[in-house]
């Protein structure tokens, strides 16, 4: 009877602590909140005092409002003319345009690419990727690795986006919304959506906020990179009668890095998966030509040419290079129509998710801004083009190349990313269909040792 009493009597004690340390919990979590609210009350108000300073410019400004520790918050401020060009068509090249249906998204891409460092997170809606909620800049984070940015950011973004998430809910829960009844942050977050029709946006919202880290300098990295490349990988897509600009896809897929491999197996600049590059290239274990920008453009406009004789739309067969022709021709079909621009604003299919929806326009929003690199990097200097001889050499040994072409092994590393470290440290012999590139020489080279790349 005691061990029974005892046991009731722990029980409740048990019972009561947890009761008090959630109920402290709750008190905790109530207190935080309203701090947060009161901070990003005031962020509004200083907002609202200096976004008119922009007024005139035709780009949106980001404004510090605010912050904590070494992490700024960062609101964006469009003018009006901003506003506008934002929501208009525009060409990115001779042949592709940007409809009006697209031309935020473009520009969001746009941005991410050209304008905002990796030092800044974006907070914004995944359906509506033009809403941003705010910025997050960490660049007095100095000297801090990735890793440790990463930890000290996650539970100031966790907070904030719940915070909006509220927010949003409240928006959504509204039946009859009325300005001058919102709080300053309501309100600017009412305002955000002004040119969204859509009747529930706010509850889509609300469950689709997600954080976008700035691009730039891996870009403009990528621009260094694909500047001994992209001449050539521009020549092949000619060659195979697409237009040039097609090889520019590198840059959405890889910014142009040229290490790049995914968890699925595709490699290379242009990613390319290892069944389409058996079909068109040399992939071993010792030799992927994946890995080679020139030579994989090969495989990439074999892909692109496919995919449009298929699809018969070039929106639809640059958004099958990311979501496979077989699932954009089902969302084709599923629709009733080919017009990317309601695929992307209206079709929902489980497979089509945020990196498919956008991958068009990420790629227009990547042409315009390698269209203006100039001007967006002007701290990049492009080298010249890769001058090479293409030499067969399969069936040959790597010392016999060496020897033959008086080349050393780092100099034939660098002008062929395909060979493989292992190959290069144990040598063996090259597949019979391998053309090596080799400093370009012609004029002491015999004729038969020059073969051309054909497409």
């Amino acid at each position: 009877m005691r061990i029974l009493l005892s046991t009731v009597i722990v029980s409740c004690v048990f019972v009561a602590l947890s009761f008090r340390i959630g109920e402290s919990q709750f008190m905790a979590k109530q207190a935080a909140d309203k701090i947060l609210s009161e901070q990003m009350e005031g962020e509004s108000s200083i907002f609202n005092r200096v976004r008119d300073e922009g007024a005139n410019s035709d780009e949106c400004l980001p404004i510090r409002v605010g912050g904590m520790n070494q992490i700024d918050v960062e609101y964006l401020a469009c003018s009006k003319l901003a506003i506008n060009r934002d929501g208009d068509a525009f060409a990115v090249s001779d042949e592709l345009t940007v409809p009006e249906g697209l031309a935020r998204r473009v520009n969001f891409w746009r941005r991410v690419y050209s304008l905002w460092s990796k030092d800044q997170d974006v907070l914004h809606v995944a359906e509506f990727p033009e809403v941003i909620l705010e910025i997050h800049n960490s660049s007095r984070m100095a000297g801090i690795g990735d890793k440790a940015r990463s930890a000290a950011m996650r539970p100031w973004l966790a907070a904030r986006r719940q915070h909006y998430k509220k927010i949003l809910l409240k928006l959504a829960a509204t039946s009859e919304l009325d300005a001058s009844k919102m709080t300053g942050t309501e309100l600017r977050v009412f305002k955000l959506f002004s040119h969204i029709d859509n009747k529930n946006k706010f509850k889509i919202a609300a469950f689709s906020l997600r954080v976008q880290r700035g691009q730039r300098e891996f870009i403009a990295k990528g621009l260094f990179t694909s500047a001994k490349y992209l001449t050539h990988a521009e020549a092949e897509f000619k060659a195979q009668g697409l237009m040039p600009e097609l090889a520019r896809i590198a840059f959405i897929e890889s910014s142009f890095n040229l290490q790049a491999l995914s968890k699925v197996g595709a490699s290379g600049v242009y990613q390319v998966m290892p069944d389409t590059g058996r079909d068109y290239l040399v992939v071993t274990p010792e030799i992927d030509e994946r890995n080679d920008p020139i030579k994989a453009s090969r495989a990439a406009a074999k892909l692109l040419a496919m995919n449009y004789k298929i699809i018969g739309s070039w929106p639809l067969a640059i958004t099958a290079y990311n979501h496979g022709i077989g699932g954009i021709t089902r969302a084709a079909r599923e629709k009733g129509t080919k017009d990317i621009t309601k695929l992307v604003n209206e079709y929902d299919g489980a497979n089509f998710g945020f990196a498919s929806k956008n991958f068009y326009c990420g790629f227009l929003g990547m042409l315009a801004t390698l269209k203006n690199s100039a001007k967006v990097f002007p701290e990049i200097v492009l080298s010249a083009p890769l001058n090479f001889d293409l030499v067969l050499v399969g069936g040959m040994s790597l010392a016999e190349v060496k020897e033959r072409y008086k080349i050393s092994t780092a100099t034939l590393s660098s002008y062929n990313p395909d060979i493989g470290r292992s190959f290069l440290r144990n040598g063996g012999t090259f597949p019979m269909r391998y053309k090596a590139k080799i400093p370009s020489r012609k004029s002491g080279l015999p004729a038969a040792s020059l073969v051309t790349w054909t497409p």
